[in-house]
């Protein structure tokens, strides 16, 4: 009883977060353009319905539960890239990275993003997995990075005229597709090719898909830290 309170609260204030995050933060369509809030809708409506199922006194589906892995291991994503690559090159610092929107960059980049693992973590451990559950992560940033390439090609630009939202996507940037040169990491490029920031994201996908998978399994079959 206490375990299924405690999955209610954190998937409630989840869900709360990302709704203000996303309503502090979307400006228009072109916001769903962006990782970070396509993560958040993902992540938004998974836990959304999870907790509906947790208020029906349901059980989750292995369907269900894949999804939700899926929009976990993307969210964690949106934690790991916003922090170790966006935010430090974001005028003003890590502080104001976090800080903008009225904090609803802190909600959508870091607290939903810890709600979600935390609960995942805590209460997926009947998830019932397969080998290939950990490489099916890389599905969602792949057909991210189609869609906004596509976009791109079409005449879409974002921040300071660049053809794709992020800038280790930024293939305009002096190094483009192959080059290297860090001297000019810039809010438009990491100075990195983006062939190698994507081979980075994906192997990072596929990394964390089988840690989370394995960091569950010691909380198989029915292990439950809350009675």
């Amino acid at each position: 009883m206490k375990e299924r309170t405690l999955k209610i609260v954190i998937e409630f204030i989840c869900v709360s977060t990302v709704l203000y995050g996303l309503f502090m933060s979307v400006e228009s369509l072109k916001s769903f353009t962006y990782f970070t809030t396509l993560s958040n809708v993902f992540i938004g409506c998974t836990m959304g319905y999870a907790l509906l199922l947790n208020l029906c006194n349901k059980e989750y589906s292995q369907t269900f539960y894949r999804i939700k892995f899926l929009s976990v291991i993307s969210i964690t994503l949106t934690f790991l890239v916003f922090m170790f690559m966006l935010a430090p090159v974001i005028e003003g610092g890590m502080i104001k990275a976090y800080t903008m929107q009225h904090y609803g960059s802190f909600c959508l980049h870091f607290l939903a993003p810890i709600l979600t693992v935390v609960d995942f973590f805590l209460f997926d451990y009947k998830f019932r997995h397969n080998k290939y559950d950990a490489y099916l992560s890389v599905v969602p940033p792949l057909v991210y990075v189609s869609i906004v390439f596509i976009l791109g090609k079409c005449g879409m630009r974002w921040m300071n005229d660049m053809v794709m939202p992020y800038n280790f996507l930024n293939y305009k940037a002096p190094t483009g597709w192959f080059g290297f040169d860090l001297s000019i990491m810039s809010f438009e490029t990491l100075g990195i090719g983006v062939v190698y920031s994507i081979l980075f994201l994906l192997i990072l996908f596929i990394l964390l898909g089988h840690l989370f998978l394995k960091l569950k399994d010691m909380r198989k079959n029915g292990a439950s830290i809350i009675k």
